[in-house]
């Protein structure tokens, strides 16, 4: 049973009750309005101190008592926090003393005690009670005062010149059973928070600890298992960003004079060989060209030949001059009708230029048509998070998953890494440069996916903190300006 409800065992209930006044037994009064009006007036008080002093101003003043002092228990020893007619701050005068050793005396034993007792054979320790009872004088009662079975303090009244009986003592362990939940709810709150923390994990433990709580303790035990590989076991540590294929060496096809677009033999993804057609422009506008050219060449000979014929030096000149002027436009005709068919320079994979919803298009000098990339092995590009970076070395091997391909993963090793930064998504990245160790012939330039690079071995907690840690710290530098 909890200490504040255990009964008197040195007084019967049909002791007289002297110098009592009628309100210590709360006559005329019903026992629910007595509680509610207990609990209203302390918890006007809101701080323990002011409960405190509360309670034992209307235990006072019901009971007719000169003095009531209430402690609590804190690290082991009762500690004063209100007395009715004095200040318990100060912990050296003989009278705190005398009343802790008084409380510590009835909270050991579990039972109020009362002195002088009203019966003289009464077996109950009260060495500390006679001390304080020579030093005050009169009768005093200790209760001691408890809650969910554990000691939490107690009360000790003082009357002069009267006893007290055990029906004051029933009244006195009620109010004290309604006060002690309350109390101890302050008294808990009052506290600083790393003691609460404290006495918050000891009672988790302490419930832990119960046989209802097998199933709770073997899921806590699996999962200190868990946390314990995570923080201790050294796995391999990767750093992961989105990666894209590149051909080793690419050629971007521009239109080599303004025309427009006759035929276009490929579209992107097909494998071409070096010479073949790609994409021819329309050259009947260059054919006319040619022919007109070629026939202003031939009137510009007859002329030479007439002007030299005749003998006539500076018709010979002018004629000269304008066959040459029309031999370079046949020239640059010719040229212009050799470009207007392009082909493969190498033996590639077209990754950009789907044409062939354009025929008929103009196009303009300079316009691109299509992108290649040289066939073979192609390089990777991952790219990494400005955070992680400096973790990077060359040689450093890796994963590769595509997403066409997210069954399969290459091996790849880094080669070298970009010393520019570029901005992707809103955050700033550095190209990792890998190539493939088992490029196969359904990689292509152009696919993308997600790429691995193991940077070491290292616990995944730490791993995981290490990037926690990075990025408030980052935070921290931004937010200082």
């Amino acid at each position: 049973m909890p200490p504040a409800t255990l009964p008197a065992p040195h007084a019967a209930a049909s002791d007289p009750l002297p110098d009592r006044p009628p309100a210590a037994v709360g006559e005329g009064a019903a026992p629910a309005q007595q509680a509610l009006r207990l609990l209203g007036h302390l918890l006007a008080g809101g701080t323990l101190r002011e409960a405190a002093h509360r309670l034992v101003t209307m235990l006072a003043e019901q009971g007719g008592y000169r003095r009531v002092s209430l402690g609590l228990r804190d690290g082991g020893s009762t500690v004063l926090v209100a007395v009715s007619d004095m200040d318990p701050s100060n912990p050296q005068a003989e009278l705190p003393a005398l009343l802790r050793g008084a409380m510590d005396e009835a909270i050991d034993q579990g039972l109020p005690l009362v002195e002088p007792p009203p019966a003289p054979d009464v077996p109950w320790l009260r060495l500390e009670q006679a001390m304080l009872q020579q030093r005050c004088g009169g009768t005093l009662a200790t209760l001691p005062l408890g809650r969910d079975g554990q000691p939490l303090g107690a009360v000790c009244v003082e009357r002069q010149g009267g006893g007290i009986g055990a029906a004051e003592l029933a009244l006195l362990q009620q109010q004290l059973v309604l006060a002690a939940p309350l109390l101890a709810l302050l008294q808990h709150q009052a506290w600083p928070w790393h003691r609460r923390l404290r006495h918050g994990l000891h009672d988790a433990w302490a419930s832990l600890r119960q046989p209802e709580q097998r199933g709770r303790r073997r899921l806590l035990a699996a999962a200190a298992a868990v946390l314990a590989v995570l923080a201790l076991a050294p796995l391999e540590h990767d750093i992961a960003g989105r990666a894209r294929l590149e051909g080793a060496q690419q050629r971007v096809l521009v239109a080599p004079t303004d025309g427009f677009l006759g035929a276009a033999h490929v579209r992107p993804g097909d494998r071409v060989a070096a010479g073949a057609p790609l994409v021819e422009l329309m050259a009947q506008d260059l054919q006319l060209e040619h022919e007109r050219w070629a026939s202003q060449l031939a009137q510009h000979e007859n002329a030479y030949a007439a002007a030299m014929a005749a003998a006539d030096r500076s018709k010979s000149a002018v004629a000269l001059a304008r066959m040459d002027e029309a031999s370079a436009q046949l020239a640059l005709v010719d040229a212009q009708l050799g470009r207007s068919r392009l082909t493969a320079p190498f033996d590639a994979v077209v990754i950009a230029g789907d044409l062939g919803q354009s025929i008929g298009a103009p196009v303009r000098q300079g316009d691109t048509l299509l992108t290649l990339a040289a066939a073979g092995p192609a390089r990777v590009i991952v790219e990494v998070d400005e955070t992680e970076i400096d973790r990077i070395r060359p040689a450093q091997r890796g994963t590769l998953a595509l997403s066409s391909l997210p069954w399969q993963g290459h091996a790849i090793v880094v080669e070298r890494i970009s010393p520019l930064a570029h901005a992707v998504d809103g955050r700033n990245v550095f190209d990792v440069e890998a190539q493939l160790l088992d490029a196969g012939a359904a990689l292509r330039p152009g696919l993308l996916g997600r790429g691995r690079i193991t940077v070491g071995r290292l616990p995944p907690l730490w791993a995981w903190c290490g990037q926690t840690a990075d990025r408030l710290r980052l935070a921290w530098w931004r937010w200082l300006g």
